[in-house]
């Protein structure tokens, strides 16, 4: 009989894992000197839609991650490799 072994349950809305990697990605805009306002019109948005995500108001899905991170000149798969290594 063959056994699967699942996966942690995404147990909640705010994950530490996403905490982090949008920690990281704030950290990305301020150090590139990028303000929310610039960040918002690279990606065809709004600053209130930068605000919102950075201030966890609203989710980032995976397609916007990899969007915002490009914008910002970021390597997705960086800075979530750093966020996996680097919890709170």
């Amino acid at each position: 009989m063959l056994v699967l072994e699942l996966a942690l349950p995404l147990s909640s809305l705010r994950s530490d894992l996403y905490l982090r990697m949008i920690e990281l990605l704030v950290q990305a805009r301020k150090d590139a000197g990028i303000t929310q306002v610039e960040l918002g019109r690279r990606i065809g948005q709004r600053q209130t839609f930068v605000s919102k995500f950075e201030l966890g108001e609203r989710r980032l899905d995976a397609a916007e991650f990899i969007t915002v991170c490009r914008a910002l000149g970021a390597d997705p798969h960086a800075l979530i490799k750093m966020a996996e290594k680097n919890p709170f």
